[in-house]
């Protein structure tokens, strides 16, 4: 496994964002768990909204940074997964 393996939610033709597989097992836990209350928070926003008054993009706003962050969320996961099947090897 390469050190950085990159975000699936990069959208640019090559990969710019990564996770650092090295990084310590409590600091990919707390990326995670930051950008999935992050991502929490946001949707309970949007449950609060009037739909009534919500302009043409706006759920579809709330829609792609909440994805981006659910997904950078399940990336460090991922990598923690992987670190701590290696560590029972």
């Amino acid at each position: 496994m390469s050190r950085y393996h990159p975000l699936q939610g990069n959208f640019s033709v090559g990969p710019t964002l990564y996770i650092d597989t090295e990084a310590r097992a409590s600091d990919l836990l707390e990326t995670a768990v930051h950008r999935l209350k992050a991502a929490r928070n946001l949707l309970n926003s949007v449950t609060c909204l009037c739909i009534k008054n919500a302009e043409g993009h706006d759920l579809e706003h709330f829609a792609n940074a909440a994805h981006m962050l659910i997904q950078d969320g399940c990336d460090a996961l991922d990598v923690l997964g992987w670190k701590l099947e290696k560590a029972v090897r």
